[in-house]
């Protein structure tokens, strides 16, 4: 995008309704996009002094660096330059399913400032966060299980045996002290979204979740 829209980094204003009626951005052609990032490789980065960012960052374009894959021979007459790999996008959301539901301290998505983001932008009363003089207490949503319900699901999945080629031992993925798996595969995590969530929470969450 070279165009820095107006409500981006803005989520109060982009959460209020407002109707966008501007025109998409102009779409560069193969010459004219690396035209525009090859003047980026002048950029040195620095920890010390932090990431620099070319001229004109926020204003005309949003690029901070130019890509190594530049390099290659054919990269500028590539008409496809971003694939996305489905499996490990399904890994993903897995993950981000799993830790939420499990409540995996450190991983969850259901974390202080999405209940900050709740009292801001939704009208769920019940998910805002309690302040209690000096402590702040996080309401267990809908969708998250009881430490009690978690240990169930947990045990289950040490128990579990696959036929032989079907799928991995996920047994010894499943860490009983501390309450998480460890070592998931993208192809676990793909048995486990296709098959085991649904049995898993079946009769552990309500029929809408």
């Amino acid at each position: 995008m070279l165009t820095n829209h107006r409500y981006r980094r803005n989520i109060k204003d982009f959460f209020v309704g407002r109707v966008e009626n501007d025109v998409a951005p102009s779409r560069l052609s193969v010459e004219e996009l690396h035209d525009v990032v090859s003047e980026c490789d002048d950029i040195v980065f620095v920890s010390q002094s932090g990431k620099q960012k070319f001229p004109g960052f926020g204003l005309t374009h949003n690029w901070v660096r130019q890509s190594i894959f530049w390099e290659l021979p054919y990269w500028k007459t590539n008409l496809l330059r971003h694939n996305l790999d489905v499996i490990h996008i399904e890994k993903n959301v897995f993950k981000n399913i799993f830790n939420i539901v499990m409540d995996v301290k450190g991983k969850t998505k259901d974390n202080i400032k999405a209940r900050l983001d709740i009292a801001l932008f939704c009208n769920c009363k019940n998910m805002e966060l309690v302040f209690d003089g000096s402590r702040v207490a996080k309401p267990r949503a809908s969708f998250v299980l009881e430490k009690n319900t978690q240990l169930l699901v947990y045990k289950w999945l040490k128990s579990l045996c696959f036929p032989d080629g079907h799928g991995s031992n996920i047994s010894r993925l499943v860490n009983m002290e501390e309450c998480r798996l460890y070592g998931m595969k993208s192809h676990d995590c793909h048995m486990f979204m296709q098959i085991l969530i649904p049995l898993a929470y079946r009769d552990l969450l309500s029929k809408g979740i």
